[in-house]
């Protein structure tokens, strides 16, 4: 028996066969056909299941928007609003009544539907295209959306640094490096998204990838019938200087004073073309630094350390500039400590071969990923779309596996020495630049200064943007905030106040109405269709949350209820000291055009909130501080605007909550002071 397991332990330990070359793959086919118009069509045959798919890519240079930024996506999103034959709900209909989908934006579109139906699909994708019925009631409404998403993102710190890395990288005169703000998208006209249309959406720029249950020669016919009618034109060409990197590491910190952690991210160009010789060596490379939760990053600052809960990189390809990013979210007293571990692991893979078994689990990691892509039929026509608009290679994609295999630990070492720039990165952090800019001073090679951006790309002069007047105070600020909304004595004789809102989150219409009798009576409710889907009362020592659809019922602790009175309460900057709040004034900052000054308030249980009060009028402009929650730390800033007056004081009657990425925009309906409210209404 022993001899037995000997010989059968023996057999299981023996070395596996070394693994074959890699195989040419065989992509599938696809015929490739133009139209008179111009447009270029690849169709690829799957006869599987009885389904058709058409996307179409529109090849056109990147667009300078200027001072209109934001126009270019508007357009796109206004060709599915409707056509001169049809309203956006008859085509909402239409194209739901046969089980299809049809979506469209700046550069093309995507439709797929059910084989009986392509005929039907095709004759709706055609009259959105070549048919549009760009309205103002339209364009309202995507603007509306757009200004959504502005607000969502504007105390979004990876959202900042997503923007300000394309700034520093591009430029501000250059489309991928200019920013949409809330003015360029007011300036947008109709004539703007009609004048884009007229211009870029021609088809003779255009690459339409069909895959289905369809045959070349069928879909040709339908295609001439559809789409024939589609006249080409010429389309402009642009190009961009980029801005010269000095070929230093620079720093570069976006300040934002309530944040408890920072976005940290290094990233630098890259000339790095699609199909580049070099292409998958550098994928090889990247998958190995930090391409995923196995990675070198990962492991280094998420498992060794515990500076983050991820960690990656990524290495892109571009025919104008390719570049190199690295990005981690880390808490503030880390922040150098993480810049020093990221810099360790470029620099280890520029001087350091990688290990055997890393390069072989990196290999297969893409190959796999390759071979799964395949399994859509999508892939083969978009790789055909691919190697026609970058000019590659027949076999590029044929011969992917092959490159993968071939790669060496050599050639990972060029790639990373070549694409990986530890010597001419932009460090950008966005977070609290008192906590953390010290901290970084030292890895800026130019001449240890930090170069400071605003969250809208324009540079800032710190220093001045601390500074503030010696005799400005905290309560001068205060003071004149109070005097004016209406002044004290006219505060003072509102002695209950009722303020119903209407909002939307999710699309979802609702009713918001805050009660306040005194200064410790108050009743917060959130109303769907008249049911009260959250509440919030306070009376006097006690509080209690309720949420009925998530069936909480809970007491608020005393510190819950601390920080509940000074969030709820209207008129809680009068009774700062009585809630035992304590002030500062921290700074100067613009508020959506408007000079502020920053005031700092520091509750009992250390929960910082900062406001900013307009330099010119004394009102609130916006309040912002941190929370913690299960998912992390996030940014709660709620902007007042529209003040109006009622019973000598005055109300913002729009209210803007940014939670995350949760936007709450609601708008006063009436305010209502001294009517009496009954006692009843708040009790518990």
């Amino acid at each position: 028996m022993l001899a037995l397991t000997t010989v059968a332990t023996a057999q299981t330990k023996q070395t596996p066969p070394p693994a074959g070359p890699a195989p040419k793959i065989e992509l599938g086919k696809y015929e490739h056909f133009t139209l008179k118009n111009g447009l270029k069509v690849y169709v690829v045959e799957n006869h599987k299941l009885p389904v058709v798919n058409m996307s179409l890519v529109l090849d056109r240079d990147p667009i300078l928007e200027g001072d209109k930024a934001g126009y270019v996506d508007m357009a796109g999103q206004m060709m599915r609003t409707g056509t001169k034959t049809r309203s956006k709900d008859q085509l909402d209909e239409e194209v739901d009544f046969i089980g299809a989908s049809l979506s469209f934006n700046a550069t093309g579109f995507n439709a797929s539907s059910l084989k009986k139906n392509l005929p039907t699909l095709l004759n709706l994708t055609a009259d959105a295209l070549l048919n549009p019925n760009f309205t103002q009631e339209e364009l309202d409404k995507v603007k509306k959306q757009m200004l959504a998403t502005l607000a969502s993102e504007k105390d979004n710190p990876d959202a900042i640094a997503s923007k300000i890395r394309n700034t520093l990288l591009f430029g501000k005169n250059h489309p991928n490096g200019e920013l949409m703000t809330e003015k360029s998208v007011e300036n947008v006209s109709l004539a703007d998204i009609q004048n884009y249309y007229n211009t870029y959406y021609r088809p003779n720029i255009g690459y339409l990838a069909v895959v289905g249950d369809v045959t070349p020669k069928e879909m040709k016919k339908l295609l001439e019938k559809s789409f024939g009618k589609w006249k080409k034109a010429q389309v402009p060409t642009h190009k961009y200087d980029l801005p010269k990197h000095d070929g230093k590491t620079q720093v570069v910190v976006v300040d934002r004073p309530s944040a408890v952690q920072s976005v940290l991210s290094f990233t630098n160009p890259a000339e790095l073309k699609p199909g580049a010789d070099d292409y998958v060596a550098t994928q090889v490379m990247n998958t190995i630094l930090g391409g995923g939760s196995t990675a070198r990053l990962f492991m280094n600052l998420r498992e060794k350390h515990g500076y983050t809960y991820g960690s990656y990189s990524s290495l892109t390809s571009d025919k104008i500039l390719g570049r190199f990013n690295a990005s981690a979210s880390v808490r503030n007293a880390v922040t150098d400590s993480a810049a020093t571990q990221f810099m360790y692991e470029f620099n280890k893979i520029r001087t350091e071969p990688v290990t055997a078994k890393e390069l072989a689990n990196a290999k297969a990691y893409l190959s796999g990923n390759f071979a799964r892509g395949l399994e859509n039929p999508n892939t083969v026509a978009m790789y055909a779309i691919s190697s026609a608009r970058y000019n590659l290679p027949a076999d590029y994609y044929a011969n992917y596996l092959k490159k993968v295999e071939s790669i060496t630990t050599a050639d990972v070492q060029r790639a990373a020495q070549k694409y990986v720039r530890p010597d001419q990165l932009y460090i950008l952090a966005v977070g609290n630049a008192k906590d953390i800019a010290d901290k970084l001073v030292a890895f800026d090679k130019d001449d240890n200064t930090i170069t400071y951006f605003d969250a809208t790309g324009e540079k800032v002069d710190m220093a001045a943007a601390k500074a503030v007047p010696s005799d400005v105070t905290a309560d001068q600020l205060i003071s004149k905030y109070i005097q004016a909304i209406g002044g004290k004595a006219n505060i003072e004789k509102v002695k209950d106040v009722t303020v119903t809102m209407n909002a939307s989150i999710q699309g979802m219409a609702l009713t918001m109405m805050q009660q306040q009798k005194g200064t410790d009576k108050i009743l917060i409710q959130i109303l769907m269709n008249n049911s009260p889907m959250q509440r919030v009362i306070i009376n006097g020592d006690k509080g209690k949350m309720e949420a009925p659809m998530q069936g909480l019922n809970k007491e608020m602790t005393a510190e819950e209820l601390a920080a509940s009175k000074a969030e709820s309460d209207m008129f809680m900057m009068t009774r700062l000291d009585k809630l035992g709040i304590k002030t500062a004034v921290t700074g100067q900052e613009k508020v959506d055009g408007a000079e502020a000054y920053v005031v700092e308030s520091t509750a009992a249980n250390g929960q910082k909130t900062l406001h900013y009060f307009d330099k010119a009028t004394g009102l609130l402009l916006k309040d912002v501080k941190s929370m913690q929650t299960p998912q992390g730390a996030l940014t709660q800033t709620k902007s007042y605007k529209n003040y109006k007056e009622v019973n000598g004081v005055k109300y913002p009657h729009v209210i803007e909550t940014v939670v995350g990425p949760q936007v709450i925009k609601a708008e006063v309906q009436s305010v209502e002071v001294n009517k009496g409210i009954s006692d009843d209404t708040f009790k518990i």
